[in-house]
């Protein structure tokens, strides 16, 4: 996601100023945040060909596994043996996936879709008659472990199994408490209307035969016929790069890697403790203004302020979330069933969706509202007052289409 979302910006941002090359282990991109829903029919990974994405950028797709990096020849190393020069390089090459929890079904892992089929078959033959979805404590984005949790439980209730125990152990003090007090909120009631049992605050540290190991517990293993978690992450490690003790590459706002001139990083790879697909996108956007503005583009680089845009699947309906964990406007943050972001995609980059959405069809808004033009726009005041806005389109009426603030009083715009 970093990587393309940076290419897609380079190319808008610095023009034929930059010569841009793709190092990619494959030929195919895998858009995978919809494939959480894939067992219940509700979505599925999609793939893009690197190859027509590059041509349509003016870019040159290198196949290879990035194995080095050699900063002071300015060359990258791949798993072939190969080396490739750069004047500046963005490294975002994701997060080390490894499953933590022995015979857990494990969130878009290895075997997960059937894996995910044969639990949901055991709960309709009446072999199991519970489920408890984990969210470890560390980097791992939770929303798939809710967005599983609420699927399943539209699917037991559609199907009228009843005694079917569903439990989400979370080691937040509140549901997505990333998102803030309302998106809680919002969440808890949904859990609550699905009959999932909500244990938070409860970091689940292992798994044994007596069930799932939870501190602080006092009353001994939380029993657990099934469970469903998230992949432990680590960094790449990539030789030639400053990490920290588990591996993540450092950077500073900017996405330059601690210590370098020409070296930047963006996404799971790096330091930034939110592991996030649009947070990645924000933070390689970051890195190429930078490079634009050193190629001599007319850019000011910004520096990365996250701002988390998540869409929570339920099932049914769903549910927008913004916040801006950068600081700004406090508690109050978006919970909405419309979108807040345009287009109306899983994972929000400023340059990808909207490429993806125009060239590959990649996003239905066909359940959007008739007539509804969604949109985000950023308005500037003059760069003396450094004061950013942003303002969302939402569905038109009959006074005609109204436009709201998101970040704060709009006047003048």
């Amino acid at each position: 996601m970093a990587a393309l979302e940076a290419l897609l910006a380079l190319h808008e941002l610095a023009g034929d100023r930059i010569a841009l090359k793709l190092v990619a282990p494959d030929r195919d991109f895998s858009y995978r945040p919809l494939a959480v829903g894939e067992p219940f029919g509700l979505g599925e990974a999609r793939r893009y060909d690197l190859g027509a994405i590059c041509s349509d950028q003016g870019a040159r797709l290198i196949q290879g596994a990035v194995e080095a990096v050699e900063p002071e020849r300015q060359r990258v190393l791949t798993a072939d043996g190969e080396g490739h020069s750069y004047d500046a390089l963005v490294v975002a090459v994701g997060a080390k996936t490894s499953p933590w929890l022995d015979q857990a079904v494990t969130i878009n892992g290895p075997g997960y879709m059937g894996q995910c089929k044969a639990m949901l078959e055991d709960l309709e033959h009446r072999r199991i008659h519970g489920v408890t979805f984990v969210v470890p404590a560390g980097g791992a984005w939770p929303l798939p472990v809710y967005e599983l949790a609420l699927m399943t439980a539209r699917w037991v209730a559609e199907r009228g199994l009843e005694g079917v125990d569903l439990r989400l152990v979370t080691h937040e003090d509140r549901p997505l408490e990333l998102f803030g007090a309302a998106a809680s909120d919002a969440v808890e009631s949904l859990l609550g209307e699905a009959r999932v049992a909500l244990d938070a605050s409860c970091a689940v540290v292992s798994m044994g035969p007596d069930g799932l190991h939870v501190a602080p517990r006092g009353d001994g293993p939380l029993v657990a016929e099934s469970v469903v978690t998230l992949a432990k992450l680590s960094g790449p490690s990539i030789p030639g790069l400053p990490v920290d003790n588990q591996g993540f590459i450092r950077v500073d706002p900017h996405g330059l890697v601690e210590g370098e001139e020409v070296v930047y990083a963006a996404g799971d790879a790096t330091t930034v403790p939110i592991k996030q697909g649009g947070i990645a996108a924000q933070q390689a956007d970051a890195a190429a203004e930078a490079i634009a503005a050193r190629a001599g583009a007319p850019v000011t680089p910004e520096p990365f302020r996250p701002v988390l845009r998540g869409m929570l699947l339920t099932g049914s309906t769903p549910r927008y979330l913004r916040a801006e964990v950068a600081g700004g406007r406090g508690e109050d943050w978006e919970v909405s069933r419309h979108a807040l972001w345009w287009p109306p995609s899983k994972i929000a980059g400023r340059y990808l969706s909207p490429y993806l959405a125009r060239h590959h069809d990649a996003f239905d808004t066909r359940g959007e509202e008739a007539g509804a033009l969604p949109v985000e726009i950023e308005l500037e005041q003059h760069p003396s007052e450094g004061v950013r806005r942003r303002a969302v389109m939402q569905p038109r009426s009959a006074e005609g289409p109204a436009l709201l603030p998101l970040d704060g009083p709009c006047a003048g715009a």
